[in-house]
């Protein structure tokens, strides 16, 4: 009977904490795009003399999170889980146009957000958002010399600042600058940025 009575008393505390935290904790997801630019280490761009490293890119990808808070609030939380990747530029002879090889990125990534409300009294928010986390990234070069290709992967560091505009209840849409920072040594890439945005549907 006790335990009976026990059980039942954690289920309504489950069901009250759910019901509670649906309020409040809303999850998401969003496609996304954007200008990448890519800045390459110093030794790597000195180890290609004569070689035209490509360094614009256009960046697609895939997210999802959640964000908590209450909804009148100034600040809210959260987080994103990020999946990008780049078009494939040429490597190419800077007086020939020969090509050599293509180039293509790819970023896996996971942020805490920060969102302060900007819109004041107004009944759709528009919040600045700032965020930092960690992830992997690589570069892959398809190589056209008849060399193996390569696909070099690299922790990384990532940054992000934007604006988000809530159009309705489940629809939003961001405009964001991620930068990304490899910590490998040795690594071709010093830091890239994608700066676009996404549309987010909010359940």
């Amino acid at each position: 009977m006790k335990s009976n009575t026990l059980l039942m008393g954690m289920s309504a505390l489950l069901l009250s904490v759910t019901g509670a935290n649906a309020a409040v904790f809303k999850p998401f997801v969003g496609l996304t795009s954007g200008i990448q630019g890519v800045i390459y280490d110093d030794a790597f761009e000195d180890g290609a003399a004569g070689v035209d490293l490509p360094k614009d890119f256009l960046a697609i990808g895939l997210e999802t999170g959640a964000r908590f808070g209450s909804y009148s609030s100034i600040y809210n939380g959260g987080f994103t889980l990020g999946a990008d990747t780049s078009t494939k530029e040429d490597v190419e002879d800077k007086f020939t146009n020969a090509k050599y090889a293509k180039i293509k990125t790819s970023e896996f990534t996971a942020t805490y957000d920060n969102y302060i409300r900007l819109s004041g009294d107004k009944i759709k928010r528009i919040d600045l958002v700032l965020g930092g986390g960690m992830g992997v990234m690589n570069y892959h070069i398809d190589d056209l010399t008849g060399d193996p290709d390569e696909t070099i992967w690299s922790t990384a560091m990532v940054f992000k600042a934007g604006v988000d505009f809530e159009l309705t209840k489940h629809l939003t849409l961001s405009a964001t600058t991620r930068v990304f920072v490899p910590t490998r040594e040795h690594y071709a890439v010093a830091s890239h940025y994608i700066a676009g945005g996404a549309v987010k549907y909010v359940f």
